[in-house]
């Protein structure tokens, strides 16, 4: 050890040890003090055992935390949820149900623990009377020590007799502490039952700040407030203030909504209000329409929502000279992530306005990005042409596809296989014929790679496409009448 590092740990050992030794001199030389520092030291080990460890314990021991300090709050309701889940347990009490949820079609108020259904065959009214008991004291224990403690409210209020007591001790819980998830949930649940919209809206805002892994089960309920008139009013009040929660509203809310037609009356209602839905919330309730196979109703709602200036341009194929960003929509392009490629919109050249839809793949093997469309033609024969450049490499081709959006998904036309290079452009086109609704409610166009194995995903090179169309084929009969 170097002589530098020896006289450093010295020179520590005697800045730890003087004070040390200081401080015990001084202790000798005046016994008063002494007294005072021993008193001073149980004091503070009385305090430690009866009021910081307890807390500590309360959670995980709170027998042992009792044991220190019969009358902390924190280890008193401790116990009460142990002997809550027993109670629970014991009647075979769904947990879900415990949270507050319930089937709406059965119309019935929230159980509580004290109204909790007979024990199955073997049980004991006793014991289960015994420990609604114990957990009441519990409770007024805990309050009787800590009189605003929302939790100890809540406790009580769940093995409370009456669905107006159990009510009153619910809001009192939740008046004291907007976290107390357990009183907010039951309040929804009540005040949904008893139609009162406003409160059931409250509550359920306050649980989607406090407590959004919930959102599950509490859109569930916005979704049904949202089939009845005077609910949805408030509903899109609440919305139009713009709450943090309102995107992942939208993105469940056509799931689970009991009337398909909710969804969009909502939107309707925020687009008049001034706080119209943004693409990203649009696109989940177009995408289930056309999951459920109703195309054309999706397409009537996203003409909606567009834009006026966009509305009057509208083509058979939106954004088919790729001027502006994909917008989400299905109506729109949609671009699926890919592997070992990429995807996007790029301008022709430094002295152009127009796009073009650039793909470029690196070496070995490819998972295509696909970009799609979902078109809503009338029956009829169609004809979509577009130009590309590009070099492209590998055993198998891309293709543009026309196919059924439902049912069979049947390709109603595709190009031949674009393969090899073309320095130039060059324009490539195919005709699709599309049937009556009743065979094909709706079409997708896609641009896909037409590998058939993993060997086939092999693609390597670049290339652009541009100025896509697609247009109506008049039947031969319609270019001429006969001359009379």
């Amino acid at each position: 050890m170097s002589k530098r590092r020896r006289r450093k740990r010295r020179s520590y050992r005697l800045w730890i040890t003087r004070p040390l030794v200081s401080f015990w001199g001084a202790l000798i030389e005046n016994p008063s003090r002494s007294v005072l520092v021993g008193v001073l030291s149980l004091v503070s080990l009385w305090l430690v055992l009866t009021k910081s460890l307890p807390y500590a314990l309360a959670p995980t021991r709170p027998d042992a935390a009792l044991a220190l300090n019969p009358n902390n709050p924190g280890a008193l309701l401790a116990k009460a949820e142990e002997r809550r889940a027993k109670l629970v347990a014991l009647s075979s009490f769904g947990l879900e149900k415990a949270k507050g949820t319930q089937d709406d079609a059965r119309g019935e108020r929230p159980d509580t623990l004290s109204s909790l259904p007979e024990a199955k065959e073997g049980g004991d009214d006793g014991e289960r009377e015994s420990l609604r008991a114990e957990i009441r004291d519990l409770a007024l224990r805990a309050l009787a020590n800590d009189p605003l403690n929302a939790r100890a409210i809540r406790s009580l209020g769940e093995v409370a007799n009456g669905a107006e007591q159990v009510r009153l001790l619910m809001q009192m819980a939740f008046e004291h502490s907007r976290r107390e998830s357990v009183a907010a949930f039951w309040l929804l649940n009540d005040s949904f039952y008893r139609k009162d919209f406003k409160d059931a809206l409250r509550y359920a805002d306050a649980l989607l700040r406090t407590r959004p892994e919930l959102g599950t089960y509490i859109y569930g309920y916005l979704s049904r407030l949202a089939a009845d008139p005077h609910g949805r009013s408030l509903l899109v009040d609440r919305l139009a203030s713009e709450p943090a929660w309102r995107n992942q509203f939208f993105q469940v809310f056509p799931r689970t909504s009991t009337d398909i037609d909710a969804p969009l009356l909502v939107m309707t209602a925020l687009r008049e209000a001034g706080k119209p839905v943004s693409d990203k919330e649009l696109a989940p309730y177009l995408n289930f329409l056309i999951g459920a196979n109703r195309i054309d109703a999706a397409y009537n709602a996203w003409l909606q929502f567009l834009p006026p200036a966009q509305l009057g341009k509208i083509e058979l194929l939106t954004n088919g000279r790729f001027e502006s960003k994909p917008s989400g929509l299905p109506f729109d392009w949609t671009i699926d992530p890919g592997r070992n490629a990429v995807a996007d919109f790029a301008p022709l050249g430094k002295n152009s306005a127009a796009n073009a839809f650039h793909l470029k793949f690196g070496d070995g093997r490819v998972q295509f990005p696909q970009i799609s469309q979902v078109l809503f033609l009338p029956p009829g024969r169609y004809r979509l042409e577009g130009k590309l450049r590009g070099a492209i490499s590998g055993k198998r081709g891309l293709r543009w596809q026309i196919r059924c959006a439902s049912g069979s998904q049947r390709i109603l036309g595709e190009t031949e296989m674009l393969l090899g290079q073309s320095e130039q452009w060059r324009i490539f086109a195919f005709e699709a014929e599309a049937p009556q609704l009743s065979e094909c409610s709706g079409e997708i166009l896609r641009l896909i790679h037409d590998s058939r194995s993993a060997s086939e995903e092999l693609l390597s090179g670049e290339v652009w496409f541009s100025d896509l169309r697609l247009a109506h084929v008049l039947p031969v009969t319609a270019l001429w009448s006969p001359v009379e």
